[in-house]
């Protein structure tokens, strides 16, 4: 438990915000190796032909070099492999470079973070560093090597072992018929460890999104402050404004409609509350109705399948405390969380016209689906 509670909650947008600005993002290495390999086979199997016959070329230079007599300056035997291994070599580090570059956008867009290049005293300290290198990620990152280091071990054993009798009889055939079993083996090395590495890299990319944002999570008392401070903010403020304005055009029946949860009491009151993640910080009161303008209210959150949650207390918490248009108070934020956690788990079965039971009274332990 850290001193400001237990980090049980999603981040916010400022919190990943503010992480992105400091060059932490959820990327995986296991993808742009993954993609970086696929590039590499498709330029190998697309100038697999070429690749050879260059090769045979430079092998048959060297062994003409080989076989004269006289001695043959390391700059001939410089110049005589560089042309060669350039058209060998560049197609393949070219398109290795561009999607190495590719898949990192991929995965968190355009980045650039002067403070993640920072020089900082923690990165040299000697404490610092044996903590860096003995963490769940690092422990992480050293298994997946281990695992890929076995694999590719097992796999280079038994492809090689399978080839060593077509390698035998290639020798007597020339250096034609070596290039054919070279080819043959590179190719099924090279699609075997594709595969596996499509897996890892699948895993890999899920686990380091689920990691990242769990170093970002966030406790009760985080957000709060967070609030407090954005509270300060004149754009922030400004944005409210505009909200609240256009809020305020509309009636409470029509906000009903658009809320993420209608909280009842259950017949003569009904507050609409509206949340989007990454719009608003927190739930917002975007309407309330007493008596037949509450009636109203139900009547069409029925109809577009917005949940309606009974809970006497918090309506009329909200409904005498809230202010209309603002964020819920803070003493709410437990109970309310709650409703929006069982809004997010069946968002897929809501909003969609009438829903197949009525109200959700969770004071009763009734957390029933949509579809209950």
């Amino acid at each position: 438990m850290s001193e400001g509670g237990e980090k049980t909650e999603q981040p916010t947008p400022k919190k990943e915000r503010d992480a992105r600005q400091k060059g932490q993002v959820a990327r995986s290495q296991e993808v742009v190796t993954t993609i970086s390999m696929f590039g590499t086979i498709a330029v190998i199997l697309a100038m697999g032909g070429v690749i050879w016959n260059r090769l045979i070329v430079l092998i048959d230079q060297i062994a003409a070099i080989a076989a004269r007599r006289e001695n043959v300056s390391l700059s001939e035997g410089l110049a005589l492999t560089w042309d060669m291994g350039v058209a060998i070599t560049l197609p393949i580090l070219a398109t290795v470079i561009f999607l190495a570059i590719a898949s990192n956008m991929m995965q968190f867009g355009v980045l650039a973070s002067l403070e993640a290049v920072q020089p900082k005293l923690e990165r040299i300290s000697l404490i610092g560093g044996f903590k860096r290198i003995f963490s769940g990620k690092q422990l992480v990152e050293l298994l997946k090597s281990i695992l890929k280091i076995v694999f590719l071990t097992v796999l280079l054993y038994y492809v090689l072992n399978e080839a060593i009798g077509p390698f035998i009889s290639a020798v007597s055939c020339g250096m034609d018929c070596i290039a054919t079993v070279t080819d043959s083996v590179t190719r099924r090395i090279l699609l075997i460890s594709a595969v596996a590495f499509v897996i890892v890299g699948v895993a890999d990319f899920y686990y380091q999104r689920y990691a990242h944002t769990k170093s970002l999570m966030m406790s009760k008392e985080e957000i709060k402050r967070e609030y407090k401070e954005s509270e300060g903010d004149p754009h922030v403020k400004g944005h409210r404004k505009q909200v609240a304005m256009e809020l305020v055009m509309s009636d409470g029946p029509s906000q009903a409609r658009k809320a993420s949860a209608l909280i009842v009491n259950p017949t003569h009151l009904a507050i609409a509350l509206l949340y989007k993640p990454g719009e608003t910080p927190l739930p917002v009161v975007s309407g309330k109705g007493a008596g037949t303008l509450a009636v109203d209210m139900r009547a069409e959150a029925e109809r577009a399948g917005v949940p309606i949650f009974h809970n006497v207390p918090l309506a009329r918490h909200l409904y005498a405390d809230a202010e209309l248009h603002g964020f819920i108070p803070e003493d709410v934020f437990d109970v309310v969380a709650e409703i929006l956690a069982w809004v997010a788990r069946n968002e897929a079965l809501l909003y969609k016209g009438p829903l197949p039971h009525g109200d959700i009274d969770m004071l009763r332990g009734d957390h029933r689906p949509p579809s209950g």
